[in-house]
């Protein structure tokens, strides 16, 4: 367990992404589902990429919460996946009809305090909501868009409860949990009783970061907030599980209102941990590539190291060995055979090498995507005399 305070630069970092943002919302979408029996909707973001490399698969993330969180984690995620720190992925965020029907996982009409509160009427759907997500809603995303299988949730207050309540489940189509806040308290602390049972093979390959706010001095609700979400830790970590695969951060100066922002960023960090290779740029070619291919392998799913990373680590290679450069070259235009610019960094890399057979037929295949790359045609005529 790690007690940590917020830092101003996170702030910074939401605000910077969100005034430098790219992205666009690609469509507002909906489902008619059968499970739920009404229309749901939901908002999606593509990566910036997404059009230009047909080839690529991502990840996806979806957000409980969708109206209220898309700016806040859009630019984040925006951000950390353009600096490396991160894939790309598509985000998918799902409006709420009734939000405390779909996040709670049992029923009850008693609030935190113990009273009874007639706004819990309806409480207790959280079960039908994980049906719709899971054999709905990914089956839709997964059908219409390229995904590589590797599912994420964030979830907040009551969306962290129930994003907690389906990490329990053998039978759900996510892969890692960002649960910020979560309200573990819920009728009992059910959730935490239901995790002393659960088997470690249900959790042995999913990750899980819990954040929680607050401190004892100025929070008067504090006590069964956080020894419920303590205490849900603790039993997942009892299983014996991969201690790195679990988190729990305790930002003792955030309220549970401001402490989204921060939790995104290092839940994401962490969800992500092994994906930025430390001292990049001083490592082979052979290392660069092993690494993602490990990840890949790790997370069994395919990650694609993003071109213009790449292209920048084979110029730093170029520098020191050409071969090694020519390895992350070939790399990209693999992963990325319709990019003019990976083929053409290549063919400039080939002639670099005295490889002129090999230059001319990239030379070639941009001319197949763009005729009149002049480039291309000068390289062509002047390799060919």
């Amino acid at each position: 367990m790690k007690i940590i305070s917020i830092f101003p630069f996170i702030f910074l970092l939401a605000t910077l992404s969100l005034s430098a943002q790219t992205f666009e919302i690609r469509k507002k979408d909906s489902i008619d589902s059968k499970i739920l029996g009404e229309t749901r909707h939901f908002k999606i973001i593509l990566p910036s990429t997404y059009e230009q490399y047909s080839k690529i698969k991502y990840p996806v993330l979806y957000i409980l919460d969708g109206d209220f969180l898309i700016q806040s984690t859009s630019g984040i995620v925006e951000y950390m996946s353009k600096t490396g720190q991160i894939p790309e992925m598509i985000q998918v965020y799902i409006l709420n009809t009734d939000r405390t029907r779909d996040f709670t996982p049992t029923h009850t009409d008693k609030n935190y305090e113990g009273k009874i509160d007639s706004s819990l009427e309806k409480s207790g759907g959280g079960k039908n909501f994980l049906d719709f997500l899971n054999n709905e809603l990914v089956q839709y995303i997964d059908k219409n868009y390229r995904t590589n299988s590797f599912n994420m949730l964030v979830g907040r207050s009551f969306g962290g409860l129930i994003g907690g309540f389906d990490y329990l489940q053998e039978k759900t189509e996510l892969n890692s949990y960002l649960l910020i806040d979560p309200s573990f308290w819920w009728n009992e602390q059910i959730t935490v009783k239901l995790a002393e049972n659960v088997l470690y093979k249900v959790i042995e390959n999913k990750r899980m970061y819990i954040s929680s706010s607050d401190n004892f001095e100025f929070s008067n609700y504090i006590e069964k907030m956080r020894n419920s979400q303590v205490s849900f830790f603790e039993k997942i970590k009892n299983k014996n599980n991969d201690h790195t695969k679990i988190k729990i951060e305790i930002f003792e100066q955030n309220t549970h209102g401001t402490v989204t922002i921060p939790s995104l960023y290092n839940g994401l960090v962490f969800l992500f941990e092994n994906y930025f290779l430390a001292g990049m740029k001083y490592r082979s070619a052979d290392e660069i590539i092993n690494h993602f291919a490990q990840f890949s392998d790790n997370n069994g799913a395919e990650f694609t190291p993003l071109e213009g990373m790449i292209n920048w680590l084979a110029s730093v290679q170029n520098e020191k060995d050409s071969s090694q450069a020519l390895k992350l070259y070939e790399l990209n235009v693999n992963n990325y055979p319709k990019s003019i610019n990976a083929l053409l960094t290549l063919a400039e890399q080939y002639e670099h090498l005295n490889m002129t057979e090999k230059a001319v037929e990239k030379y070639t295949d941009i001319l197949k995507i763009d005729g009149g790359n002049k480039k291309a045609i000068e390289r062509i005529e002047q390799l060919k005399n």
